[in-house]
């Protein structure tokens, strides 16, 4: 597929196995503010803004990367744009493929259900960055959430 919106419309298991065949992004790599938006089949996108609304991501714009292992959730929150739900990057294997993958970690003092949230990170084979979103719950281990990032202004 070449066009780089096709990507975002695959079905979950095809953004899997993109995934897996791609580079892991390393820490260094990224820097600034990188555009989010949902991956995967239609309905899988069509119901991620109700979905982000519930879990206190509505009006998510993406994230920044601030250096020093650290970035942070961007919001369009009352006309202006807010910072939430700080991460922490850090090497491991991916819970998709054991591979070495750029993970974001959020605290565990941060609310339900961001305590529970991993986001995985690859290189997508269109330069735009691959994510992966797991929950560690009951039910929702085996779910991953896909979202697509590239560089943009903030």
């Amino acid at each position: 597929m070449s066009n780089t919106s096709s990507l975002s419309t695959r079905s979950i298991g095809q953004l899997k196995q993109a995934f897996s065949a791609s580079r892991s992004v390393g820490v260094n790599e990224l820097s600034g503010f990188y555009r989010g938006e949902p991956a995967g089949p239609w309905w899988f996108r069509l119901n991620s803004g109700p979905t982000l609304a519930v879990t206190g991501f509505g009006g998510w714009l993406g994230k920044q990367f601030l250096g020093e292992g650290r970035a942070v959730n961007l919001f369009e929150r009352e006309g202006a744009t807010q910072q939430h739900f700080p991460m922490t990057l850090a090497r491991r294997p991916s819970l998709i493929d054991g591979k070495d993958t750029l993970a974001l970690l959020y605290p565990a003092t941060a609310r339900a259900p961001w305590c529970w949230v991993t986001d995985e990170l690859r290189w997508a084979s269109d330069g735009r960055i691959l994510g992966m979103t797991f929950v560690d719950r009951p039910l929702m281990k085996q779910l991953v959430f896909p979202f697509m990032l590239r560089p943009g202004q903030g």
